[in-house]
């Protein structure tokens, strides 16, 4: 996938983790993107291009603790996908995190033919992402399925809260990593509030990991929640930590 050509400017880095084979899904003719869908997305923070060191890479120390819970990699799918629609996310929808204090405003971001998840708008918004495109990715809270969220770890060359703290500055999901099995998420779309218990924990290698099944439409409804994780090098984390949860 090619990164934003503006990457630098809205401090949206550490996001380029290779470009698998594309395979159909279900017999279908239209290709499904696996293993890079998301993979890239709003994962850190400076460009591709920009140096490693007190710009990015913020996160590249941090331990990635041992997971409670693995992702569930087989659990129940569903084809077609559901997915919102291009006024699903309004100014007062936001995602919810209790335990480490998130309260972020979400941005829509639609997964295009070309399978580049575009990404969020910052280091305080998280991306919500939708895959109408893609049969067999994807959901949406009140609609079924597995809505896909991700957002920065850390930003790059931009300023954090809201522009208050100057760079390099930690973004809306460097403490991700401290969620854990039982723990609350809440998802607030046009007014109705959709609440999450986490079910899995995990850090996975950003470019071998089983993207295909950790972005499929789920029969339970769920969501994933995407950033990056492990060593900074080259403009890129070599990781990304993911959360999944069940609607309650």
């Amino acid at each position: 996938m090619a990164q934003n050509q503006n990457s630098d400017d809205q401090g949206q880095g550490g996001l380029i983790a290779g470009r698998p084979t594309l395979p159909v899904i279900g017999g279908l003719v239209a290709v499904v993107v696996v293993g890079i869908v998301l993979v890239v997305v709003a994962m850190g923070g400076g460009g591709k291009s920009q140096p490693s060191g007190d710009l990015a890479g913020l996160a590249a120390d941090d331990v990635v603790p041992t997971p409670v819970a693995t992702l569930d990699l087989n659990r129940p799918t569903a084809v077609p996908n559901v997915n919102p629609n291009l006024n699903a996310v309004g100014n007062s929808d936001r995602m919810i995190i209790p335990k480490i204090g998130v309260t972020a405003p979400l941005s829509y971001k639609p997964v295009g033919l070309d399978g580049e998840p575009p990404v969020p708008d910052g280091a305080d918004d998280i991306a919500y992402h939708d895959f109408t495109a893609w049969p067999g990715l994807g959901g949406a809270p009140g609609k079924g399925g597995n809505a896909i969220f991700s957002g920065h770890v850390d930003s790059g060359r931009s300023a954090c809260k809201n522009g208050s703290v100057p760079p390099p500055c930690t973004a809306v999901l460097w403490d991700l990593k401290q969620i854990v099995p039982g723990d609350q998420i809440e998802v607030q779309i046009s007014g109705v509030s959709y609440k999450y218990t986490v079910t899995a924990a995990e850090s996975v290698n950003a470019k071998t990991a089983a993207w295909e099944q950790i972005y499929a439409t789920t029969k339970e409804t769920t969501l994933t929640i995407i950033t990056c994780a492990g060593n900074f090098s080259g403009g890129e984390y070599d990781k990304r930590f993911i959360v999944t949860a069940k609607l309650i």
